[in-house]
């Protein structure tokens, strides 16, 4: 059963529609979620683009490649970025 059984309604233009339906996208959330978050004082953060990840997939690989000091710091702040980049500590 859902938890959620009251709806509200908001009265809104095509263009605010589409405004908000492309940064609940951008959040990775459906609109009722990116809504709900905003409504309740939360700042839904943005996801890369998926070419960024695989710009750090490449480092890995690149660190492989490396002598074991030079791999394991190049590894090291590859996986800084990726925690930086989907909001780990």
């Amino acid at each position: 059963m859902r938890k959620r059984s009251i709806g509200i309604n908001v009265r809104v233009t095509v263009t605010e529609k589409k405004k908000v339906t492309m940064l609940a996208r951008k959040c990775g959330l459906s609109l009722s979620e990116y809504l709900r978050q905003r409504a309740l004082g939360y700042e839904p953060g943005g996801h890369p683009p998926t070419e960024v990840f695989d710009v750090l997939d490449k480092l890995d690989e690149i660190a492989e490649s490396c002598s074991m000091r030079d791999g394991a710091a190049i590894s090291a702040h590859t996986d800084r970025l990726r925690d930086l980049l989907i909001g780990g500590n």
